[in-house]
Parts: C-alpha cells; sequence; structure tokens
C-alpha cells in the first residue's frame, strides 16, 4: 500500500492495519508508528481508519448471504477506493450523517454498507481460521486480545486462539511454551479456557496467571483471582479450584503436585528476570536451551546433578552460565551454539 495517497477507506480494509487495531504487538506499534512519522500529514486518516476497524469490528454477523454476493461488493469497494483518489484527501474522511442533505446522507451511508459488507466478509472467511503467535529465542511478545485480555509470551512459545470469539462461548486459547495471563472478566461471565500442549486445562473468569508447558511437564502459578484446573495423568482426571499463590505441577516423570509459592517470582521472567528454585545445573542448562537456542554440555553428570536456587537479573544467556561459573568454580566455552561447563 502506498502511504502517502493511503484514504482513511483504504487503510481500513487493510489486513495488517486491521490485525494491528484489534490484535497490537510491540512490532506492529513500531511499524504503525514510523508510518506515522513519516507521513504526518496522514494522521486524520490514521485515526478516522482506526475508528472505523473498531466500530465495524464491533459488529456481530448474523447472515452470511453476503458471501454470494462477494466478489460484486470487492469490486465496489475497490470502485470507491479509486475515486477517493481522484477526489483527493478529503474524499477519505469520516464526517458527521447529520445536518446534510438527502444525497450526501446516502451516499455516505451507501460507502459505510459496502465497508461493513466486506468487514464482515473478511472476518465470517476467517472466523474458522486459528490465528498463532509466536516467539523466537530470546524473544519476549505482548499481546493484547480483542476482549481486551493481556497475553504475555515468554521466549520459544506460542498461542493459538480463534481470530474472533462467539459471546456465548468459552474464549479458547492454546499454548506451548511459557505464558503470562491477565485475564478480563466479561460482563456476561464468558469463560476463559487455556489448554496446554499436553492438555491440562485452565478455567478462569478473571484473573492473573503463568502457564509453563514444555518438554514432560506442566506448571501453572496462580497471582490473582481464582481458576479451575483439569488434567488427566495416567488415565486419571484430577480437578482443582486453585487460589493465589498456588503451584500446580503436572509431569509423566513425578505426578501431580500442590505447593504455595511466591508468584512474583514465577511471574519475574516478564521483566528479564529468573528464579531458579532449587534447580539442577541441568534444570538450568534446559532453560538456557529452550529459551536462548543453545546447547548446554555438561562435563559429567554428577556436575549436572547439582543444585542452585537463586533470583537474578538476565539479559542474556550469558547472565546465567556466568553466575553458574562463579557460584561453582567451573569453566565455560562455547563454539558456535554450543556451551561447554566442566570444573577447574
Amino acid at each position: 500500500m502506498n502511504y502517502a495517497t493511503a484514504t482513511a477507506t483504504e487503510l481500513a480494509a487493510d489486513h495488517d492495519f486491521i490485525q494491528w487495531v484489534k490484535y497490537p504487538t510491540q512490532k506492529s506499534t513500531l511499524h504503525w508508528t514510523q508510518v506515522a512519522e513519516q507521513y504526518p500529514e496522514k494522521a486524520q486518516e490514521l485515526a478516522e481508519a482506526r475508528r472505523l476497524v473498531l466500530l465495524l469490528s464491533q459488529e456481530q454477523v448474523a447472515d452470511h448471504s453476503c458471501d454470494e454476493d462477494a466478489a460484486l461488493v470487492w469490486e465496489q469497494l475497490q470502485k470507491a477506493m479509486q475515486q477517493d483518489r481522484e477526489n483527493g484527501n478529503d474524499s477519505g474522511r469520516v464526517f458527521s450523517l447529520w445536518g446534510h442533505s438527502r444525497a450526501t446522507w446516502l451516499s455516505a451511508a451507501a460507502v459505510i454498507v459496502v465497508l461493513l459488507a466486506v468487514t464482515t466478509l473478511f472476518f465470517t472467511l476467517q472466523r474458522s481460521e486459528p490465528v498463532t503467535y509466536a516467539t523466537t529465542y530470546g524473544e519476549k511478545r505482548i499481546i493484547q486480545l480483542s476482549d481486551k485480555s493481556v497475553i504475555v509470551l515468554n521466549a520459544n512459545s506460542s498461542i493459538t486462539i480463534p481470530e474472533k470469539w462467539k459471546d456465548d462461548e468459552p474464549r479458547t486459547v492454546q499454548m506451548r511454551g511459557e505464558a503470562f495471563f491477565s485475564v478480563t472478566q466479561q460482563a456476561n461471565r464468558q469463560q476463559f479456557i487455556v489448554t496446554t500442549s499436553k492438555g491440562t486445562e485452565i478455567n478462569v473468569l478473571g484473573t492473573e496467571f503463568n502457564v509453563y508447558d514444555r518438554d514432560q511437564e506442566d506448571r501453572v502459578v496462580l497471582a490473582s483471582g481464582k481458576v479451575n484446573l483439569s488434567t488427566t495423568l495416567h488415565g486419571e482426571t484430577k480437578q482443582l479450584e486453585m487460589q493465589p499463590g498456588d503451584l500446580i505441577t503436572v509431569s509423566a516423570a513425578h505426578g501431580f503436585s500442590h505447593r504455595r509459592v511466591d508468584p512474583e517470582l514465577y511471574t519475574a521472567w516478564q521483566h528479564n528476570k529468573v528464579y531458579f528454585d532449587n534447580y539442577t545445573l541441568r534444570e538450568v542448562g534446559t532453560l538456557v536451551e529452550q529459551q536462548y537456542g543453545y546447547r548446554v554440555e555438561f562435563s559429567s553428570q554428577a556436575l549436572s546433578e547439582q543444585r542452585v536456587t537463586a533470583f537474578l537479573e538476565v539479559k542474556g544467556p550469558e547472565d546465567i552460565v556466568n553466575t553458574l561459573a562463579e557460584t561453582f568454580d567451573l569453566k565455560v566455552t562455547q563454539k558456535e551454539k554450543t556451551i561447554y561447563i566442566s570444573s577447574l
């Protein structure tokens, strides 16, 4: 798209712009901020396009008859866009319908109908397709959902959500890796359900909690509110109503465990801090592998089984490895993406 000539109509129909307005991320916000800085004269069009997207995205699709006229509707929208460009920038602005002639009102209504039909068609076609957000090694990502809930993804993690939720169905999220959820309670007390790759299910209304889903272990820490957790392990289903400060661990090797913790220690990764709770060095190495994409090798099993409890500020894997080296008098060498750790 040519941002220098784009009208509010064109922006409101642009897929990337719609995704940014509905599901802003750090990357997309940076992109559109740069667009606004590069084309300051388009500030009004950007603002009006955003209002259009927010207005139209609230429409509930009750009639799918527009599917049959998809080609015609799209053709009409393209003609409207072309006319906007020929008439100049002013033709792309959103204006009040009150105080204008009947002809002006009908023209504006026609444009809105076309926009609504196209937007409705877009969301109807996309509704059945889930949306996946993912992070790479060493990356964190903040995702704001359409219901105002916020998810913070840790490194090497992903969530999958429906493109749009229905009011009479639970809000569902599938996840892998680690994520912190701040769920906004809805007026109709609509459920919010998080399911890990191993089938652990967390059912909430409005609360904050952290979910860890890596290798053979699921770990859920409740920061505030209340959740119902359900998991099936070795053919046995367990259900528990969690209270703030509860830590539930589910693993094939060690079964189901429940203990009390300080939630801030387990959610500190959002602020570039990490808490090792009596971890073996092998477990610390696994964390480095999972979050930063390195391979960590120890010179002996005895060394890898030593334990550490620490709370560190971490900007990169070297902060973790150097702390281990200083604490245990270790020698650390690195060759490409492999870190070798041995005793001095």
